[in-house]
């Protein structure tokens, strides 16, 4: 094996000794909860007829088989519900 080989392989095997990256939070819950979406949770579970929230709130409501854009906004309170039963299924941020 050249040297070139060698310090390639050197390279990798340290690559794979890295420390791996934090995981991310759950969305929704502790920090980075910046859309309240922790003190939603209670929501689950409830018909979303029957749920309302402010005019000015930023939330989105949609099914969870619904297309939704892609778009991140952590400020932003997404509620999701099953669109045969109503039933509020996930509430997080995002």
């Amino acid at each position: 094996m050249g040297r070139s080989t060698l310090i390639g392989w050197a390279g990798l095997v340290l690559a794979g000794c890295a420390a791996a990256p934090e995981p991310m939070p759950p969305p929704g819950t502790g920090e980075g909860d910046q859309c309240g979406a922790a003190a939603n949770q209670h929501l689950i579970g409830r018909n979303i007829a029957a749920v309302s929230f402010p005019a000015d709130a930023n939330v989105r409501v949609a099914c969870t088989t619904c297309a939704v854009t892609m778009d991140y906004s952590p400020t932003r309170l997404n509620v999701f519900f099953d669109q045969d039963s109503g039933l509020i299924r996930e509430v997080r941020c995002g």
